[in-house]
């Protein structure tokens, strides 16, 4: 889960930048970042006003527009590297020439664990300027889901919901569902139903921390959905066994939608803060980076 930072004030007048973090197991968690500038007393009101303006000038216009459209997120990753976490209580563990073996309950069903050529990640992410929303789900659902439906969708859908029931979904089901999804743990699309014992011992958990589960559902499914809490709504992470990107892209081409950018990058360029929310960081009068295609 990646959640954008938030400038917020200290009782004796310094700020904290509130790091995003990441679902447990799926990456590295960045600590909040502490700074200490001169105290309120010492700057001018004067100054502070223009010092404020200036910075949101730069870096949110979002902000400070209240038609800026929305923008629509895609980070791919493939293919994706599937790995279990170590078992082993030390964290260096993966780094000792002695480490050793995974027990064989958490292994993949891969005879070479980080054979990757048939599992695909993507994470669509979004933000509505109009309400200061983060989120994927705060865009409209034409943003996104028929897009998705093109691309990804297949003959049968279904769900494990936060009790842990697994049910079949209509057509118009699944479309509330990637619009809202409350109560869902888990989102799968495969061309026949899947079996319900596959799908719930991937639901709730972090993708790494289910590799195997994940792996072996993979072997049934074409693409697997798991909600991602995001500041305002959620986001979606997916998993398929086939390339996405380029099917995902086309979609999205064919779908324009007015009021609505989309942007695509490779998920190793949005490894930071500034990277992921480069839509509300990156200054206005400067060209985006070349691995950033909107479409």
């Amino acid at each position: 889960m990646l959640r954008r930072g938030r400038l917020v004030q200290l009782p004796a007048g310094g700020t904290q930048t509130q790091g995003w973090t990441r679902r447990d197991g799926d990456g590295p968690r960045r600590e909040n970042n502490l700074t200490n500038p001169p105290s309120r007393a010492s700057i001018s009101p004067t100054l502070r006003c223009c010092c404020v303006f200036r910075l949101l000038n730069t870096f949110s216009p979002s902000t400070l527009v209240p038609d800026s459209p929305d923008v629509l997120k895609y980070f791919h990753e493939e293919p994706a590297l599937l790995e279990p976490v170590t078992p082993d209580a030390d964290p260096d563990a993966r780094r000792r020439a002695e480490r050793p073996d995974l027990p064989e309950e958490l292994s993949t069903l891969r005879d070479d664990p980080f054979d990757t050529n048939d599992v695909y990640r993507g994470y669509l992410a979004g933000t509505h300027p109009a309400g200061d929303d983060v989120g994927l789900t705060t865009l409209s659902s034409d943003a996104y889901v028929p897009s998705l439906l093109d691309a990804l969708g297949r003959a049968w859908w279904g769900r494990v919901t936060a009790p842990g029931a697994v049910e079949a979904l209509a057509p118009d089901a699944v479309k509330r569902v990637l619009h809202a999804p409350l109560r869902t743990d888990l989102l799968v699309t495969a061309d026949a139903p899947v079996e319900a014992e596959r799908m719930t011992a991937v639901a709730g958990r972090a993708p790494r921390r289910a590799a195997q589960a994940l792996q072996a559902l993979l072997a049934e499914a074409a693409t697997v959905f798991f909600p991602e809490p995001a500041h305002d709504g959620f986001d979606w992470t997916f998993f398929s066994v086939a390339p996405v990107r380029d099917r995902l892209v086309e979609a999205f081409r064919d779908r324009p939608v007015e009021g609505t950018r989309r942007f695509v990058l490779p998920y190793q360029k949005a490894r930071s803060e500034s990277k992921f929310y480069f839509d509300t960081w990156h200054p206005t009068d400067s060209p985006l980076p070349s691995y950033i295609e909107e479409v």
